[in-house]
């Protein structure tokens, strides 16, 4: 581990001032003894930051599952027509609704993981929305995702 490694070092500095008699009342001996100690500060604070980013993962990780879970809890209303699409660059399973495909404006899904264009309603994917419905159907009964052609 880095963080462990930069302790050792400082510790292994440390030790070889104290070895080598180097005096903290010249003044060699108190540059060398404030760099010591600065580099002892700077280890410990990088071993808190190491510290606090894994549990910023962790908690990272808790958020992504339970909106996970909300998503798909979201996903199972069947009042509410969404179309699924998957991110043919990523992979990533997108829900946006189904309204958007009757729009005038021009609307673009895009992809949260990775920025890819996945669905356009200015006719530049191949949707039909009758077609749509029909995979819409045949997913839930255990078919595939639509993905743009």
């Amino acid at each position: 581990m880095i963080t462990r490694d930069i302790t050792e070092q400082v510790s292994y500095l440390q030790g070889l001032t104290e070895g080598l008699n180097i005096n903290d009342g010249g003044p060699q001996g108190k540059i060398i003894s404030g760099i010591l100690d600065v580099l002892s500060e700077i280890s410990a604070n990088i071993k808190n930051l190491r510290e606090d980013v894994f549990e910023l993962s962790e908690y990272l990780d808790s958020i992504d599952e339970d909106l996970c879970q909300l998503q798909e809890a979201v996903m199972e209303d069947d009042d509410i027509d969404h179309i699924e699409l998957e991110c043919s660059n990523c992979q990533e399973r997108l829900y946006f609704d189904a309204d958007v495909l009757d729009d005038d404006d021009t609307i673009e899904i895009i992809c949260p993981r990775c920025n890819e264009v996945v669905f356009v309603n200015d006719g530049s994917f191949d949707y039909d929305p009758c077609c749509i419905e029909d995979e819409i159907l045949s997913e839930e009964k255990g078919g595939v995702n639509p993905s743009p052609s």
